[in-house]
């Protein structure tokens, strides 16, 4: 039935995008921007792995950081990650819940947007699903399309910072799994494939709030285990903003200001990636 379902999507889209035909039958999510840059680890952080001094002042952040700790359910083979799914729980320390995100990504070529947003469209996300979040993922060099479907559940019983056990978070993640991912290829595919899905985590992080020129920014050190078993810490910068405008313009005077510092790294790093590939 789902696989009847996407092929009558896609017809219809194919027969809509015909020469005279340029409008889809329900329009595009709108997207707001994140901005993600990453800096050297090696410069700025100090020898407890928290932001040196010098950049604490220079951001704004001040001394205090929140806790976090996450972990992903995906198969040993991968498939939700081929399919451009992730299942995501994570807790921030003092919470009273359990965050869930599930999230569905679609690539974008040469920065374009539309034809991401068109892809989307025609599998079912459209302006009408107000349930899933629409953000374009903005690195040094590439963009991705994320949508997210956020939920939470009572972490009454766990100690401070503590995740379910392997058992108990894929029972949470597969009860409350979203429609659209439990029948992405067939009925009951997503739910099927959880159900003896691996734990990868738990991983911990450190996000530190900050402003930089006017610019409302959040920075995050995180450590994922290494290839060669040590830790990795990633250090994020990353802001939000409304608009593509907004979003390039202020892209371009943070990246003019990190290089600047000689802190910027040139490269893009999808720290999801590296946990599926590490744990």
């Amino acid at each position: 039935m789902k696989k009847i379902k996407k092929i009558i999507l896609m017809a219809t889209a194919i027969v809509l995008l015909l020469p005279g035909k340029t409008a889809f039958a329900k329009n595009n999510m709108v997207p707001d921007y994140e901005v993600k840059l990453f800096l050297d680890s090696g410069l700025v952080l100090n020898s407890d792995n928290e932001l040196k001094k010098t950049y604490r002042n220079m951001f704004d952040t001040g001394k205090d950081y929140t806790k976090i700790t996450v972990a992903y359910a995906d198969t040993e083979d991968l498939a939700f990650n081929l399919e451009g799914w992730t299942n995501r729980i994570r807790v921030k320390e003092d919470a009273s819940e359990f965050e869930l995100t599930y999230k569905k990504r679609y690539s974008i070529s040469n920065n374009d947007i539309d034809e991401a947003l068109n892809r989307a469209n025609i599998e079912g996300f459209d302006k009408s699903d107000t349930n899933y979040e629409a953000q374009i993922d903005w690195g040094y060099h590439n963009m991705t399309l994320s949508l997210s479907r956020k939920k939470t559940v009572s972490n009454k019983g766990y100690d401070d910072l503590e995740l379910p056990k392997k058992s108990r978070m894929l029972a949470i993640l597969k009860d409350e799994m979203p429609g659209k991912e439990q029948d992405w290829k067939e009925d009951g595919w997503g739910t099927s494939l959880i159900t003896d899905a691996k734990k990868f985590g738990d991983v911990q992080y450190k996000k530190y709030g900050g402003t930089y020129e006017g610019i409302d920014i959040d920075i995050e050190i995180w450590e994922i285990r290494g290839s060669d078993s040590g830790i990795e810490y990633i250090t994020e910068l990353s802001f939000k903003e409304d608009t593509y405008e907004e979003a390039a313009e202020k892209r371009s005077t943070m990246i003019n200001a990190l290089d600047s510092m000689g802190i910027l790294l040139h490269e893009d790093s999808l720290k999801t990636q590296k946990i599926l590939n590490s744990y």
